[in-house]
């Protein structure tokens, strides 16, 4: 992995939310914030959804146990997310999110590439008109 990748965001299965000692670790260290309000509805929506998002920056990817990262606020600290947890990684340069994401963004595509082509239709009609 380049050095330049260094944030990176986690599909975590929803299995992690029944371990209280990874739960404790995770949400003590800032990486993991779960809501104290409504922690069980939390818990069946991660459940529905297949999962939940984790993030921080990367120390090690290559690890046999699991994937190690450490939150952006503290420096120094490392935890590690074990494989079977893990369901999804994707590595960023930057920790700033895009303004589109996935479904939004094929969305944000597909609206702006139709209104470029009616634009040029009516640049094409308006030049055939001036022709005949």
């Amino acid at each position: 992995m380049s050095e330049s990748r260094r944030y990176v965001l986690l599909w975590i299965a929803p299995e992690f939310l029944k371990s209280p000692g990874l739960l404790r670790l995770f949400t003590e260290a800032g990486i993991f914030l779960p809501p104290e309000d409504d922690m069980e509805e939390y818990m069946r929506s991660a459940a529905a959804a297949g999962g939940f998002a984790m993030t921080g920056k990367l120390a090690e990817a290559n690890h046999g146990a699991g994937i190690w990262i450490s939150p952006a606020e503290i420096p120094g600290l490392e935890l590690m997310v074990p494989w079977p947890f893990i369901r999804s990684v994707v590595t960023a340069e930057s920790p700033e999110p895009p303004r589109a994401f996935g479904l939004m963004q094929d969305l944000v595509q597909s609206n702006g590439g139709r209104q470029k082509s009616r634009a040029k239709g009516k640049r094409q009609n308006n030049v055939s008109n001036n022709v005949k």
